[in-house]
């Protein structure tokens, strides 16, 4: 770059942003990466101290194969930087309902040779002894699985991008009509490609696009994380895990933090740029009255909270495009809660579309602008298990 403009321009230091700047830079583009706040910081999407990474997708195939990839890509990165990022807790799907999202994870799972076990709740009760059984049928469980240091895990990827590199401009851009980038002065951001994973900024910068009425609309909803103060449910203590029919999952304590609790609860649409300092109370007692199946967490202290958020697109799927009038830009948004873990495989789709070099065709229209297909998608997205 040296002065000059760069090949690609990013907007958004989340998981997305500094994972396409980094994948870009690794390709030999010069890059520069725009971002108002601190990439991992508490108060953006990507931010938390955790994040869960599961294979098990339902019947789609495609984002389990991506996780397969994701997973290594992530304990690569932990390599270099230094650090876990990556925690093999395990994930275990508390099955109290239907099932049927399980057997078909399960299914697929098996078919694409990940491990995994269906147990009984009296094994599952043997191997957690905190652990609640009312209501369970079965657990379906992936021992290579677990979760994410979600914040630490952007912070990495942002030190790894300008040590090999890459430049990190503190700032804020709006695009022009054509969807090129203009700086806080309304000057043009001059470079050879854009792709704008501005996260729940999109549908403000772009509303004709993203937009409430748009077809492929990305909605910033608030969905909020309670952390519980249970030193004794620690990793190896008590799986991650996900109880679809309770509508809740949760992650074990790690690293002093607390057992973070996650009900699915909507506490409202969410500004991002005005970031609430606590989780909604009402999220609070959900996640109290959520949490059967670890009984010691409904009178357990609490730690902290966290007001989160999560972009939620309509049909769950994200939004992955090129903008229709500018072949120059893309966006990259509408995670609908699941999308931390795919950070990796994302930023590559973005790296490779944008600067044209071994584009990776998208598989089908889901990920579209417009005409988005109803390929699989997952009904645990709508619980921010990002």
């Amino acid at each position: 770059m040296a002065g000059g403009a760069p090949d690609l321009l990013v907007v958004g230091g989340g998981v997305w942003g500094t994972w396409t700047a980094l994948h870009a830079r690794r390709l030999g583009a010069s890059v520069q990466l725009i971002e108002e706040r601190e990439p991992g910081g508490p108060k953006t999407t990507s931010g938390d101290y955790s994040r869960i990474i599961r294979h098990s997708h339902g019947e789609d195939a495609l984002l389990m194969s991506w996780t397969q990839r994701t997973l290594p890509a992530w304990k690569e990165l932990g390599e270099q930087a230094g650090e876990q990022i990556f925690v093999e807790s395990g994930v275990a799907w508390f099955v109290s309902g239907d099932g049927i999202w399980e057997a078909h994870s399960e299914q697929r799972m098996r078919e694409a040779g990940v491990p995994c076990e269906r147990i009984t709740p009296e094994e599952a009760l043997h191997r957690w002894p905190t652990l609640g059984t009312d209501g369970l049928t079965s657990v379906l469980y992936e021992p290579t699985a677990g979760f994410l240091r979600a914040g630490n895990g952007v912070r990495a990827a942002a030190r790894m991008f300008e040590r090999e590199g890459g430049v990190i401009v503190r700032g804020r851009a709006t695009p022009a009509a054509d969807g090129s980038a203009l700086d806080a002065s309304g000057a043009p951001i001059t470079a050879g490609a854009t792709v704008w994973a501005a996260g729940p900024w999109l549908p403000e910068l772009f509303p004709q696009l993203v937009g409430a009425d748009a077809e492929a609309s990305i909605i910033p909803v608030r969905r909020d994380a309670i952390y519980f103060d249970a030193p004794n449910m620690g990793v190896g203590e008590i799986p991650t895990w996900i109880d679809e029919g309770l509508a809740v999952w949760g992650i074990p304590n790690d690293q002093g933090h607390g057992v973070k609790v996650g009900p699915e609860f909507d506490a409202g649409n969410f500004d991002p740029s005005i970031w609430p300092d606590e989780a909604h109370p009402a999220s609070i007692a959900r996640a109290r009255e959520c949490a059967v199946r670890f009984p010691a967490l409904k009178s357990a202290p609490i730690k902290e909270t966290r007001a989160c958020q999560h972009e939620r697109t309509k049909s769950g799927h994200y939004v992955l495009d090129q903008h229709p009038e500018n072949p120059a830009i893309w966006l990259a948004g509408g995670g609908s809660g699941h999308g931390y873990k795919q950070g990796p495989m994302v930023g590559e789709l973005m790296a490779r579309a944008a600067l044209n070099r071994n584009p990776v065709q998208l598989p089908d229209r889901r990920f579209k602008l417009h005409d988005r297909s109803e390929g699989p998608s997952s009904p645990m997205g709508e619980m921010g298990l990002a």
